[in-house]
């Protein structure tokens, strides 16, 4: 059992009136029966549904975007405002480590967030912090003692913080490398976020895209996940975690007047609606009814899915089949039907400073 979770149980055993000791000269025990008694603190949320007290690993590819997601939401919970843009968040203090900036670059950063207002005075920052084995988790504790109100902190980035691997077992360091913040993150009920990269290859599970071994997955309580197709303005935020009930999947879409990512909705209804809208955009732009092999083709898209997709939207009412196994735009109102497709990349970059390709954002 670790440091934070016996903690947890102290606490838990003396706010039901229970003594530990009573095991004298053994390590300390619990019954079924007092678990079931205890009375645990609730949990804290950062952002809720999305970020719990506790140790959070952010991942994305290099230029994606996740410094602008950190900042906007240590912004939020400074200003006690609005998080992703959709999700009321509790004013508390932050602290944001950007280990890989310059405060001009941060004061950029800030005047487009802030699109104008009062910067909050809950919202602490720093360009250069010890290593957490060098000094820098006793600087976290004394921050977090001094400031009893913190709900989040920000580590930018994981190579920037974590202890020098020693080189012998790679699953032993990544494990280790954040372990001294779980008890500071249980302690305070804050929740930490560390900023981390993917590793250049795809896989099916989001968490076997996080750079390193598992040991860094494992070591943490949460994990979120942020990801881009190149050519896209639109991600993905993948969130799961010990205390995550049921693993989630945000769209994201950048807004370039908020200079934030947003949430889009649910990524697989998000997903779904954006093949409905390019199905229709290509329909529309047809001399005349296509097929589901014409359209797969010329969207790119498998041709069984294509047909499914198609059926579905012809029963929802979004196309027309005309004769067999041809579709067209709805003739009753063509003329509102949506195109939702998603904005160009270049929507996405243009954000000035912080770029070094097109669309490519810290």
């Amino acid at each position: 059992m670790n440091r934070r979770t016996n903690a947890a149980f102290e606490d838990a055993y003396r706010t039901a009136g229970l003594d530990s000791s009573q095991n004298s000269g053994l390590l300390p025990t619990f019954t079924a029966a007092d678990l079931m008694e205890a009375v645990f603190p609730s949990l804290w949320w950062a952002v809720p549904g999305i970020l719990p007290e506790g140790v959070i690993l952010l991942a994305g590819k290099p230029k994606l975007g996740k410094s602008w997601l950190v900042l906007a939401l240590c912004l939020a919970i400074a200003l006690g405002g609005v998080a992703l843009g959709t999700i009321r968040v509790k004013q508390g203090a932050c602290l944001y480590l950007a280990l890989e900036d310059n405060r001009r670059r941060l004061q950029r950063r800030l005047e487009k967030l802030l699109v104008g207002g009062a910067p909050p005075a809950d919202l602490h920052m720093a360009t250069e912090w010890p290593r957490l084995d060098e000094g820098g988790a006793e600087a976290l504790e004394d921050w977090l003692e001094a400031h009893p109100e913190a709900r989040l902190v920000v580590i930018d980035t994981l190579a920037k913080a974590r202890p020098r691997s020693k080189g012998q077992n790679v699953y032993a360091d990544d494990y280790a490398a954040l372990e001294s913040l779980l008890p500071l993150a249980s302690k305070h009920q804050v929740t930490i976020v560390v900023v981390h990269h993917l590793r250049k290859m795809v896989a099916a599970d989001p968490l076997d895209e996080i750079s390193g071994s598992t040991g860094l997955s494992g070591g943490v309580d949460s994990m979120l996940v942020l990801k881009r197709e190149r050519g896209r303005a639109d991600a993905s935020l993948y969130v799961d975690g010990r205390d995550i009930e049921e693993q989630k999947e945000f769209a994201l879409r950048w807004d370039s007047e908020l200079t934030s990512w947003v949430i889009a909705g649910d990524a697989d209804e998000f997903r779904l609606s954006e093949e409905r809208a390019a199905v229709v955009g290509m329909l529309r732009e047809a001399d005349g009814p296509m097929g589901p092999k014409a359209v797969a083709e010329a969207l790119g898209m498998k041709h069984g899915a294509v047909r499914e997709l198609l059926s579905r939207m012809a029963k929802d009412g979004d196309v027309d089949k005309v004769g067999r196994g041809q579709y067209t735009v709805r003739k009753a109102d063509i003329a509102d039907i949506p195109d939702n497709r998603i904005a160009d990349v270049r929507d996405v970059s243009d954000v000035s400073g912080d770029e070094t390709e097109e669309g490519e954002l810290l």
